[in-house]
């Protein structure tokens, strides 16, 4: 039972990033693969607030998520300037630098040792120290994620990001501000990503550098690309379809040496396959 509250738990908290993820990557068409440092800065800022300070879990998650807005809209503006396989690197460049400071500054985030002992999540005076307590948390956090991406796609503001993705060019032509509405996505998936972060670092009461690198960002766009890019469901589906594989994989006997090379290998494959034959996903739409 545990496992399985565990297991739920954890997909929770990656629905929560892939919201982040295909917002940018498959609403707006900013393809960010810098998603995971963004992540890690949401969970190193709410494990410092809990480990220094007397600052409860809910006012440093909102910090947190304060704090990734800012920083995923500094660094989706490089997309304004560049585009297509441009961007790509600029955000590679970016997911880099981020790892490079998680793994060194070890003042702040512990280095390469990481942050262990981080406190499990309070909410109004109640610790959420069994997996029970954190699965509804993260449900609750989950299902305002889904309601508030579900409620922007049918706003006219989301129908202009889809807009933007197939034409640029046109909608600003006809007048619309692309700057604001590309900030405004940038803001929100930052504020999905700082909450997961937040989420992860108290679930796992550890947290290294390893876990927002960017084998971590291919993670999530294998995700968005797996359960289908544009829709809620997909967002939804895919963290759970990747977080099941592990555990297959568990059932063959690989040497523990090559396990994590094996798992990557397989997201490596999920994301060849589904491009050639299935680049909408499982549940995205058609293209």
């Amino acid at each position: 039972m545990d496992f399985l509250l565990s297991y739920l738990v954890l997909a929770e908290i990656y629905v929560l990033l892939g919201l982040s993820t295909n917002l940018l990557v498959g609403i707006v068409g900013i393809f960010s693969v810098s998603q995971a440092a963004v992540f890690g800065v949401g969970a190193y800022i709410v494990a410092f607030f809990l480990m220094n300070t007397s600052v409860s879990f809910l006012p440093a998650l909102a910090v947190a998520a304060i704090c990734c807005v800012v920083l995923n809209i500094v660094v989706t503006l490089p997309s304004l300037r560049v585009s297509g396989d441009y961007f790509v690197v600029t955000s590679f460049g970016i997911q880099l630098l981020a790892t490079a400071v998680f793994t060194n500054w070890t003042g702040g985030t512990g280095g390469a040792n990481g942050l262990p002992g981080i406190p499990p999540p309070d909410v109004f005076g109640i610790q959420l120290a069994s997996n029970a307590q954190l699965a509804l948390l993260t449900s609750i956090m989950a299902g305002l994620g889904c309601i508030a991406f579900w409620l922007l796609m049918r706003a006219p503001f989301g129908r202009l990001l889809r807009a933007i993705r197939e034409d640029e060019l046109a909608v600003a032509a006809a007048g619309k501000n692309v700057l604001r509405a590309k900030v405004s996505a940038a803001a929100l998936a930052g504020a999905f990503a700082g909450v997961s972060g937040g989420l992860y670092a108290t679930f796992l009461s550890f947290i290294d550098p390893s876990s927002f690198d960017l084998d971590a960002s291919i993670l999530l766009l294998t995700m968005v690309v797996v359960g289908g890019a544009r829709t809620l469901a997909g967002s939804i589906l895919g963290p759970f379809v990747l977080l099941a594989l592990p555990q297959l994989l568990s059932l063959v006997e690989i040497p523990t040496t090559i396990a994590a090379a094996a798992r990557q290998l397989v997201y490596g494959l999920l994301l060849i396959v589904f491009m050639l034959f299935r680049p909408q996903g499982l549940l995205g739409e058609k293209l």
